[in-house]
């Protein structure tokens, strides 16, 4: 009997999606699909990165920021924080 490619025969494999192939082409599936979610994950993780590098380089604190900031977190009391904002503004704070 001559090989023939395609077999119609129940006892054969008939072709390559009837046999047991599907699961391997769903594994290719999920494989690529995966794959692609992990790119997208990189650049955005990377995008937000570089973003971030950005901003910390384009903004620096400035004085007053400080001193605000060192205020509200309690760290100085309000006649320490009325003297420093005087002498940052260059004015005399007068006497206390």
């Amino acid at each position: 009997m001559r090989y023939q490619m395609w077999h119609n025969d129940w006892n054969y494999r008939s072709d390559h999606m009837s046999g047991g192939d599907w699961w391997w082409m769903g594994f290719m599936t999920l494989f690529w699909v995966a794959v692609l979610a992990l790119a997208v994950w990189m650049v955005i993780r990377l995008s937000r990165a570089i973003e971030s590098r950005h901003v910390s380089v384009d903004h620096r604190e400035t004085p007053r920021e400080t001193l605000d900031r060192r205020y509200a977190a309690g760290e100085i009391d309000s006649a320490t924080y009325t003297e420093m904002r005087a002498r940052l503004s260059g004015t005399d704070p007068g006497p206390l």
